[in-house]
């Protein structure tokens, strides 16, 4: 008998079986794939990696402007490729490593009752008891009724980060985080790339101004973006792909290049589980449904990570994963669900937490929106790669309190967590104004936007 069996390794699932088995928990972890799920394997690490390498070569043509001459040479995309597999398999050592002291059973798992996990691995079958149940099953990338994956004419990121060598011409149909980010390092790197979306503009969750700072820049960087278009059908041939757009204004245009990327959202793993045998509640769309502790309607079940329902982002399964390991081993006092900051490492970066300004109009928030540029900033004047259109922005509710803010520029990413602290613990403008900011950096935006929102701006006018 387990104390814990966790089906799946990803975030949720790697995380939540390392901290019960650090607090004495006879544990189990069943994979029937890769540990580190999505985010090592298919996502974070390897879109990071490719995004460092692919920032790097445009700096360095950047330097030519400080006086530099510098030739890059020749280009070996299969050894870049490698690098970034390295990174992977870096990630995922170092996740073995955490999870030493838990049994990791290969296979597929799915319940055979509350307490009870079936395991399938080729041909053998195995179950496993245990008091609690955890699955973190992850989610899979969904494909168009038109635009079917074939993993090798028509590709996702998982078949894309499988590649011997990077495409010479790709479309990507879909502008959302995995698609712009995807669509930008293969742009930095000057290849041809169209990218599709049957949205006006990209990263729709962001608001209309952020969107609009980022489509520039894909432009800039010589992305072929077609916003209200869907793929209509697709035709391969030897060596290339025929795309099919329907365009917003009724008219046809047909893309050629060697592969096509969906990244049009991903769907939760609820399928093949035994949820329904069991009694768990779920929904197809959206996941599995949880309580505030990760626990199902089978108390003996917890869920946690993308198959819990929305955001589907590593850092908000890692907490869902302390939580539920906080529960089953009666750790009181667990951390709140949120507030879950969302970042795209697009060019420039743009990270958001809280509420957006559509949001908070929707849901009829009274509030005001204040902006600082970066090109006020001392740290983008320095930069060799500016964000001349980035700025921070700030909403803000009654009494001064921060209910929402969103940075486009460099080192969003960074930049965020600092609201992030702001709205968690209830902050006004006026707490964040109080402290100082180190000169020049680009967290200095946040000093710089907060005066403003007090009617007392420093480096602006």
């Amino acid at each position: 008998m387990y104390d814990l069996v966790v089906i799946g390794g990803g975030p949720a699932g790697y995380l939540a079986a390392a901290r019960a088995s650090s607090r004495g928990l006879r544990t189990a972890l069943v994979e029937g794939r890769l540990l580190g799920g999505e985010c090592t394997n298919w996502g974070c690490i390897p879109t990071k990696t490719l995004m460092e390498v692919s920032e790097s070569y445009y700096k360095s043509k950047a330097l030519r402007q400080a006086g530099f001459q510098l030739s890059t040479g020749s280009v070996s995309w299969e050894k870049l490729l490698e690098h970034v597999s390295r990174a992977v398999s870096r990630s995922r050592e170092g996740i073995r490593v955490l999870l030493s002291d838990v049994e990791i059973v290969e296979g597929w798992g799915r319940l055979a009752g509350p307490r009870r996990v079936k395991v399938v691995s080729g041909e053998s079958t195995k179950e496993l008891e245990s008091r609690y149940i955890l699955v973190a099953t992850g989610s899979e990338p969904r494909d168009l009724p038109a635009v079917r994956v074939d993993g090798e004419h028509v590709i996702t990121n998982r078949e894309f980060f499988g590649l011997r060598r990077l495409p010479e011409s790709m479309t990507v149909i879909g502008a959302g985080a995995i698609g712009v980010e995807i669509a930008t390092a293969l742009a930095m790197l000057e290849k041809e790339v169209y990218l599709v979306e049957l949205l006006e503009r990209p990263l729709y969750f962001a608001d209309p101004d952020v969107s609009a700072v980022v489509e520039r820049s894909l432009r800039r960087l010589g992305v072929k973006a077609f916003f209200r278009a869907t793929a209509k059908s697709v035709e391969k041939r030897s060596g290339s792909v025929l795309v099919t757009l329907s365009l917003g204004d009724g008219s046809e245009k047909t893309l050629e290049t060697e592969k096509v990327l969906v990244a049009v959202g991903r769907r939760p793993n609820v399928e093949n589980l035994g949820l329904e045998e069991v009694g768990v509640e779920f929904d197809a769309k959206t996941g599995i449904k949880v309580n505030e502790n990760m626990v199902t309607s089978v108390p003996s079940v917890l869920a946690a990570g993308d198959v819990a329902g929305p955001p589907q982002l590593a850092h908000k399964a890692f907490r869902e994963a302390v939580i539920a390991s906080d529960f089953i081993t009666g750790y009181p006092n667990p951390p709140p669900r949120g507030p879950v900051p969302q970042v795209v490492f697009s060019h420039p970066q743009v990270a958001i937490v809280g509420l957006t300004e559509q949001e908070a109009t929707a849901a009829g928030i009274s509030y005001r929106a204040y902006k600082f540029p970066y090109v006020a900033l001392g740290r983008n004047t320095a930069a060799l790669v500016k964000s001349s259109e980035g700025f921070a922005k700030v909403l803000v509710g009654e009494g001064g309190r921060i209910l929402g803010a969103q940075v486009v520029g460099n080192e969003a990413s960074e930049i965020v967590h600092v609201f992030c602290l702001a709205i968690a613990k209830g902050m006004s403008v006026g707490d964040l104004a109080d402290v100082v900011y180190t000169h020049p950096t680009y967290s200095e935006v946040v000093g710089e936007l907060v005066s403003l929102a007090l009617g007392r701006p420093m480096h602006i006018k």
